[in-house]
């Protein structure tokens, strides 16, 4: 029986796509299921993110087997974050992890953002680079301000040169995954389906390297 490849981005804008055997042409796509909990605090709206688990599972139950590889993406934190939304983020992160071993009996094999990024050169286009350089020129350059006025202005540009890089590699995301699947490209064109379109990369990138050992 051929494997199914599951790929998981966690974020909670992420996604959870599922290659079937080596139907490579049809993969299924959804966006990460995920519960929004609004509360006023000191007299303004406060929203609170949490993975809808029940949800997850049952995209777990109709699509997968015990005959699957579920591949997560590793990350350490949620960059951007408040500490209450980092908090929320690591405790859906475990919750997902013991839903993974409690519905199939296996831990799900963890992969870096680097990892699967690297199989996919086409996601780093000669602007990003341009950016990357010019990001560590400003870092080194940061190691010899003095002043804590222009080592805070020195750190704020290399911060929106950051999310400048960032919001790149979401696009080339979406656009290298439309690509790939032409039939579905109407599903990334958004700017927030940035997620959807790396899980998908996730579960290619685990089939492929799977079956290449």
């Amino acid at each position: 029986m051929a494997l199914n490849f599951c790929g998981i981005d966690c974020g909670f804008t992420g996604g959870i796509s599922i290659i079937l055997g080596n139907d490579l042409d049809n993969p299924i796509v959804y966006k990460m299921p995920v519960i929004k909990e609004v509360k006023k605090v000191k007299g303004k709206n406060k929203t609170k993110q949490f993975y809808d688990l029940l949800e997850i599972r049952k995209i777990f139950k109709n699509h997968l087997s015990k005959n699957s590889i579920i591949f997560v993406e590793k990350v350490s934190n949620m960059p951007g974050e408040g500490s209450s939304s980092t908090f929320s983020f690591a405790k859906g992160f475990g919750n997902m992890e013991g839903l993974i071993v409690g519905t199939f009996g296996n831990l799900p094999v963890l992969i870096t953002p680097q990892s699967w990024k690297k199989y996919f050169p086409e996601l780093i286009t000669n602007e990003m680079r341009g950016i990357k350089a010019e990001m560590k020129e400003l870092r080194l350059a940061g190691k010899k301000i003095k002043g804590k006025e222009a080592k805070k202005e020195n750190k704020k540009h290399i911060d929106k040169l950051g999310r400048q890089f960032k919001s790149l590699a979401k696009t080339e995301a979406r656009m290298l995954v439309s690509k790939l699947y032409p039939s579905i490209s109407d599903r990334f064109v958004k700017k927030n389906t940035d997620g959807m379109a790396e899980s998908l990369l996730i579960a290619l990138y685990g089939k492929n390297k799977g079956q290449s050992k």
